[in-house]
């Protein structure tokens, strides 16, 4: 039993290496000056708009069938509900704890959204390969649709600013990204049994590919300009990370005995629950008028523990499945 541990903890840390050293490298340039606010944006919107949903294309279209997805549909049951648990578990954390105004918003949406695209699907293709995209992308889809929509809204009513709709135009522009968008272009590929010239085909794999390793530059780009000075490990900044660490996975595991879902989703849902937080959190709070300093030392201290705690989770999901 033991060796079977260390086993999954070497491959687990085996995994991590390049995840590591590209967030390292990316970090490195950005202190050498490599980067400005121009180029930094451009990397950011390289991903997001062409990069991600290029791969995300390639990578659905090509490895599956309607069938192969039809048979996943149900396993989205598992995300929902799991992040609906969590939510509840972070509202009542912030009361409990009596966390400061403000801050209970992000506080709370922090227990239940994970980072899944910047650092989740590059975490998952290191650990699992391309068989684990479509559980990456399900996961992403309620993600986002929670986000938008639950997540605003408690971020939002923290604040003095009025609620924003749930179907409001700017909020469902945000839903819309490229890459869900992408997505559902791929789904009805699938399903409809289309395919592209194998020349465009090839040119959308050679840009997909460059997702991973742009993302984890970016990440550590992003990391170089925190000052560690502006850090007060409080009591607000420690149960947001045991939100984000223990309660978000835990909420995936608890169903897991009760609802159907395939070996792979279980692993895949795990691993994006134990994610650290969704960077847009930082963004959002400041746009709203909430605390967008305590959202910023949450993302920067969840990225640094998840190169310990990620190993931690593939090795506790390898055991559980």
């Amino acid at each position: 039993m033991n060796e079977t541990i260390a086993g999954f903890m070497a491959q687990a840390v085996s995994a991590m290496c390049p995840i590591v050293f590209l967030v390292v490298l990316g970090y490195v340039l950005s202190a050498r000056k490599w980067f400005d606010a121009k180029s930094e944006a451009m990397i950011a919107r390289l991903v997001t708009t062409v990069a991600l949903p290029c791969s995300i294309f390639v990578s659905l279209t090509g490895d599956f069938t309607a069938e192969k997805l039809t048979a996943l549909l149900p396993d989205t049951v598992l995300p929902i509900v799991s992040m609906l648990l969590a939510m509840v578990v972070g509202k009542i954390a912030a009361r409990v704890l009596n966390i400061k105004h403000g801050r209970r918003g992000v506080f709370s949406v922090n227990f239940f959204i994970s980072n899944t695209m910047f650092i989740g699907l590059p975490v998952n293709l290191a650990l699992f390969g391309e068989e684990s995209i479509p559980a990456v992308m399900l996961y992403y889809v309620v993600n986002t649709l929670v986000f938008w929509t639950l997540g605003v809204n408690s971020i939002v009513g923290d604040t003095a600013r009025a609620r924003e709709s749930f179907f409001s135009p700017a909020t469902l522009q945000k839903i819309l990204s490229p890459s869900l968008i992408a997505f559902i272009v791929s789904i009805a590929f699938v399903l409809s049994g289309w395919s592209l010239p194998d020349g465009i085909n090839a040119g959308l794999r050679y840009t997909g590919q460059l997702t991973t390793p742009l993302s984890l530059i970016f990440i550590g780009i992003e990391i170089s300009h925190i000052s560690l000075r502006k850090f007060k490990f409080e009591k607000d900044l420690f149960w947001g990370l045991i939100g984000r660490y223990v309660v978000c996975p835990i909420c995936v595991l608890v169903f897991v005995p009760f609802i159907s879902v395939s070996p792979m989703s279980v692993k895949v849902f795990t691993m994006q629950a134990a994610m650290p937080a969704m960077t847009m959190l930082t963004i959002v709070s400041k746009q709203y008028g909430a605390d967008s300093q305590y959202a910023a030392a949450l993302s920067f201290v969840t990225i640094l523990l998840g190169i310990v705690v990620i190993p931690l989770y593939m090795t506790v999901v390898n055991l559980w499945v």
